[in-house]
């Protein structure tokens, strides 16, 4: 039984749910898109990895700038060879809106690497405590 990635699992499912006569996708088509999204993958299985080891902000940004790189490339590729690879409309513009996910999280997560960076990483921030920044001052005889 011949092993097939996740990219190929998803197109499989969607060929197989397509009219009759409809022919599958070219082999080299297959190759192709699978060795893209392993590659996607494996950066998603690194960031699914931060909920075991929390990253830095600049490490979280550089994660999410691959994985929306990936991305970017794979959806290239697709709207490349749809006729070619008679990939159907629905899974590009599926593909396309779901990368925008990661483009929100690259926001947020470069956004926050640049103030830590600025010293504006909150009230323990490199610049130390900010005034009112939740500091608490010793209580009681000194």
């Amino acid at each position: 039984m011949m092993k097939r990635s996740l990219p190929g699992l998803l197109l499989l499912c969607l060929f197989t749910a397509t009219p009759a006569g409809a022919q599958q996708m070219p082999a080299s088509c297959q190759a192709e898109l699978d060795s893209l999204g392993e590659a996607r993958l494996k950066v998603i299985n690194r960031i699914n990895g931060f909920s075991k080891k929390r990253p830095t902000a600049q490490q979280a940004c550089a994660a999410f700038g691959e994985l929306v790189a990936s991305e970017a490339k794979m959806l290239k590729w697709m709207q490349d060879n749809q006729d070619w690879c008679r990939l159907p409309e629905a899974l590009i513009a599926n593909f396309k809106e779901g990368s925008q996910q990661a483009v929100k999280a690259r926001g947020q997560a470069c956004t926050a690497a640049k103030r830590q960076a600025a010293g504006g990483g909150g009230a323990g921030g490199p610049r130390g405590p900010v005034p009112g920044g939740g500091v608490r001052l010793p209580q009681g005889a000194l």
